[in-house]
């Protein structure tokens, strides 16, 4: 598989198929270390609902879908089938680092949750 770079968020995903491993977690981080860790979880639904509210205090975040279906995940409000910033398919996970807006989600069935761990 080569030699990756865990710090170089865009090539890892490109080559892990958008599967995260706790090594690109730690090392994906910015300057701010995190302290605390508060884990949610969000049903599915087939009309647009919010993963996690702005937080100015925000780390990072690691959304995991955990449905049948893929998660059209939008950094900001109202996520649709025409406006989301990525598709996160079943059982994988995405890190969203350096980003304290409104983050909102939108499935095809509703079936399963966002299961979601956010960084302070």
């Amino acid at each position: 598989m080569g030699n990756l770079d865990p710090r170089n968020t865009t090539e890892f995903l490109l080559q892990e198929n958008n599967r995260l491993v706790t090594d690109l977690i730690s090392a994906s981080g910015g300057s701010s270390t995190a302290t605390n860790a508060a884990v949610t979880s969000v049903a599915s639904s087939t009309s647009s609902v919010q993963l996690l509210a702005s937080n100015t205090n925000r780390v990072e975040a690691v959304v995991t879908n955990a449905s049948n279906y893929p998660l059209l995940l939008k950094l900001g409000a109202s996520a649709s089938a025409t406006s989301f910033s990525i598709i996160v398919g079943t059982n994988e996970s995405v890190v969203i680092d350096k980003f304290n807006g409104t983050v909102h989600g939108i499935w095809g069935s509703a079936h399963g949750s966002a299961m979601i761990t956010e960084t302070t």
